[in-house]
């Protein structure tokens, strides 16, 4: 009786050192702090299984312990506040790379809109801006009113409406949300439009012609110059003929 009563007093320790080794059994995937915290979780339970064995009087047991668990209390919050910057660090990253990502889709619609008009693409940041904000794209409407009962194919047959070429700016034509597919997550603004969110610099923007079997293509590219994660967001290549973003689209 006296054997199963010691024996019992074992078993609130070897708890702690078992709750100790499972913590590091299960920090494979966890910082070195977290692997620290469960080793003093261990210490913790050893020092208690050393009290009841009366090696350790009570006054030194309490001491140590409140030392053990204040250095794995340090290391636990640090562990997390190490885990809370890195959530808050992939945030920042996701929003800032969300913008960029959109600033620079709005630069591709610009210069695959100057290269419908003009034949090529353009290097110049201030060409770029001030073709968005002043010219204009030709848009076949249809003048007249169309009645319900005919489609628009035989409305222009018996001259009942007719079609003209209008000349509309670019901004309205190409970044207006009614014109687009999806809403904005971001407002358009010409300006902006050029400028990287997190650095506040323009895009790194070039522009020219590339051999592609004989033939000359117009190609650009536009870089974030200093970007606030690598790689750098970009979109287009100067090496090859595609609009394509260096990001999942």
């Amino acid at each position: 009786m006296d054997y199963l009563k010691n024996s019992l007093r074992f078993i609130f320790p070897a708890l702690i050192i078992f709750m100790g080794i499972f913590l590091l059994i299960g920090s494979a995937d966890q910082s070195s702090m977290y692997k620290i915290a469960g080793i003093a979780i261990i210490v913790s339970g050893i020092l208690a299984v050393l009290m009841v064995a009366n090696i350790l009087s009570v006054k030194i047991n309490m001491i140590l312990q409140f030392v053990v668990l204040l250095i794995a209390a340090y290391f636990v919050y640090q562990d997390y506040s190490s885990v809370d910057a890195e959530i808050r660090y992939a945030r920042k990253k996701d929003k800032i790379n969300k913008e960029v990502i959109s600033r620079l889709k709005d630069v591709r619609t610009a210069e695959i809109a100057f290269k419908a008009k003009y034949g090529r693409y353009t290097g110049s940041i201030d060409t770029l801006v001030n073709f968005v904000k002043y010219d204009s794209l030709p848009e076949i409407r249809a003048v007249g009113e169309k009645p319900d009962s005919l489609t628009e194919a035989e409305a222009l047959e018996l001259g009942i409406i007719s079609r003209d070429t209008f000349f509309v700016s670019v901004a309205e034509v190409k970044f207006t949300e009614e014109r687009l597919a999806e809403k904005r997550e971001f407002p358009f603004d010409p300006d902006l439009m050029v400028i990287a969110p997190y650095s506040g610099k323009p895009f790194s923007l070039n522009a020219g012609f590339i051999d592609v079997s004989g033939l000359q293509k117009p190609v650009f590219e536009a870089v974030d110059p200093e970007p606030f994660a690598e790689p750098a967001l970009k979109v287009g290549s100067m090496t090859d003929a595609n609009t394509n973003g260096n990001w999942k689209e």
